[in-house]
């Protein structure tokens, strides 16, 4: 029997209701029904041992430790995406295939890793802004595999010269979103209390900054003055106990709340119901349970089946944001027969080629503050004047309109259009022969001094040299990166502190995997650690806590860290398994407990004033 490839699947939970989480599910669901390979799944955003791992068919690891305030936000970050998993979860199943899907800062951890070109690896990302973020422009010459979510970002690469970057959708359950027949639309509305004759608008959405709301909102008002017969109403799906104060943000530009409709679940029955906002949580008219019924969020959210009726509601679906990686509500609602207004930027230009059959919304550019991206502002009036034209459709213009929009969202996004591809892919791939045992990597010194060098190639060249540890090719596209933006008038010490920055960042993301390298051999519970931060003639001292230590736990393998001074005072003692100069992961007791210790004593006192310690 031929040995079936193991895929490592790295993103949100399939069973999560974000983007990369239903795009986890559909994908995952499609290649496990196909019995060809052995799927595992680094779950972001959901903690280890987590029950809710145990729903799916396939093997899902959570990639979060448990939450720990006194991690910074950086690696409480870090850590909920699974930047301090991925190496154990890399070691212990040894895949043929890794598949990063996140946010690009979500997975560029993981490129230069030592296992990442020694296995078939792929990075598949949403990069939603021009200027590219710089930072996959760089590392994409070392992404052997890199795919993005919409065309947008393909062809700003291909640009840059990456014409090894291609688009591969997200993918969508096609079953999951249809036309419902006109007499289940009026029975959908009459159990929310919504009139036949009301004009629904709606927008589903997470209620993030880049959503625009306010926009959406001052077009509804200019729309709903100009045409007060048709009786609009603007159906928000979304969660209000985050991102914009949807509240205030009505009062400021005019808009009765009574005009807004939200959707509402019940935590109990996990049925839903569509009417206006309460601050409060709500009862649940259908089980009767009090104070159940909450706005939907990544966590409690409906079903695609009762996501499809909420759809069907609508008479038209409008998508006003400043940038994204696909936006995937724009699709189903396609799929749900709907026109859709879409802002025509980022992966909305996609959403607006001709045969997407959508309707695109006029926008202006603005800055945003520090990244100095370029996003859209959705033009108001342009959401009004659509709004109108769609209002004015006959019957049949929107029929035929919606058929083509279904098709096209089939033909690309589909699960069987998009897992096609990607079967293709793997099964295009070899086995891996990795071995993690047999892995180093050069450690980079961001504190290189660096001579000023007139030639600025000379100069970048002597970065990569001093800093990097990496002799760069005449032809190299990073040498012609640099001296582009030096001739554009980036100052040299930013460019010299991207290098340092990288050089940093590029240590820490392979210190995880050496360290794991030195543990190797024994269990985490046959381990205790020990941290002896003091000064030289206490660390004399400190053998007596090593002592009493081993007397206790004879069978047990002593770890002690200290300054690369006092090695020479432990590098001898039989007692101690290993001495190791400290780090700062070696002052962090979450990384130590989560990664290589279940008993560590971190001593940071003078030991002559304690003479004995509590291992945890």
């Amino acid at each position: 029997m031929v040995k079936k490839k193991k895929i490592l699947f790295h993103s949100d939970f399939a069973l999560s209701k974000t983007g990369f989480g239903r795009n986890a599910k559909a994908l995952l669901s499609y290649l496990y029904k196909t019995d060809k390979y052995e799927i595992v799944s680094l779950c972001g955003g959901i903690t280890k041992h987590h029950p809710e791992l145990e729903r799916t068919p396939w093997k899902s690891y959570g990639a979060a430790g448990t939450a720990n305030e006194a991690l910074t936000s950086e690696k409480q970050r870090l850590d909920s995406y699974g930047a301090f998993e991925i190496d154990r979860v890399v070691n212990e199943e040894k895949p043929d295939i890794y598949i990063g899907v996140q946010d690009f800062w979500g997975v560029d951890y993981t490129i230069g890793k030592p296992w990442f070109d020694k296995i078939n690896s792929v990075i598949w990302t949403t990069l939603d802004s021009l200027p590219l973020l710089s930072n996959a422009v760089a590392e994409a010459p070392k992404i052997k595999n890199f795919w993005v979510w919409s065309n947008f970002a393909e062809k700003e690469m291909h640009k840059l010269g990456h014409t090894h970057v291609k688009t591969v959708h997200g993918t969508i359950e096609i079953s999951d979103f249809r036309p419902l027949p006109p007499e289940s639309k009026a029975l959908i509305r009459k159990k929310n209390k919504i009139e036949l004759d009301n004009y629904i608008i709606g927008f589903v959405f997470r209620n993030q900054l880049r959503k625009s709301v306010p926009n959406l909102l001052q077009g509804f008002k200019i729309f709903k003055d100009a045409n007060p017969q048709s009786k609009p109403k603007l159906l928000l799906h979304t969660g209000w106990h985050e991102g914009w104060n949807i509240h205030k943000l009505c009062k400021e530009n005019g808009v009765d709340t009574k005009d807004i409709l939200t959707t509402y679940v019940c935590k109990s029955c996990k049925d839903y119901e569509i009417k206006n906002f309460s601050k409060t949580s709500t009862d649940c008219e259908r089980c009767r349970t009090s104070d159940s019924c909450i706005t939907t969020g990544t966590s409690i959210g409906v079903s695609e089946k009762q996501l499809n009726e909420i759809y069907n509601l609508m008479d038209v679906y409008c998508h006003p944001f400043t940038s994204g990686g696909q936006e995937i509500p724009i699709q189903e609602a396609k799929l749900a027969g709907l026109i859709t207004l879409v802002t025509n930027y980022s992966c909305g230009q996609e959403m607006c080629e001709p045969e997407a059959a959508s309707i695109a919304l006029d926008w202006s550019e603005y800055r945003e503050f520090g990244t100095e991206f370029i996003k859209a502002s959705t033009c108001p009036k342009s959401i009004a004047n659509n709004l109108k034209l769609v209002l004015d459709m006959s019957e049949n213009e929107k029929v035929k309109m919606g058929r083509v929009a279904r098709k096209w969202v089939i033909d690309n996004f589909s699960t069987e259009s998009v897992g096609s591809k990607i079967e293709k892919f793997l099964d295009s791939c070899s086995h891996s022969n990795y071995e993690p045992s047999k892995i180093s990597y050069p450690e980079k010194n961001p504190y290189a001094h660096t001579p000023y060098i007139e030639d600025p190639k000379i100069w970048i060249k002597s970065l990569y040299a001093l800093i990097l540890h990496h002799e760069i090719k005449e032809d190299d596209e990073g040498l012609d990166h640099w001296l582009k933006k030096i001739e554009e008038g980036t100052p040299r010490q930013s460019i010299e502190s991207y290098f340092r920055d990288v050089a940093m960042k590029d240590n820490e993301k392979h210190k995880s995997f050496r360290i794991e390298e030195l543990f190797s051999g024994s269990s985490p519970e046959d381990r205790i650690f020990v941290s002896i931060n003091s000064s030289l003639d206490n660390i004399f001292l400190s053998t007596k806590i090593i002592s009493a230590i081993k007397e206790k736990y004879p069978n047990k393998k002593i770890f002690v860290s200290s300054n690369e001074t006092c090695q020479s005072v432990f590098s001898g003692n039989t007692m101690i398994e290993s001495a190791i100069i400290q780090t700062k992961e070696f002052e962090d007791p979450d990384f130590l407990n989560k990664n290589f210790f279940q008993s560590y004593c971190l001593d940071n006192f003078s030991i002559k004033n304690h003479h004995s310690i509590l291992v945890q």
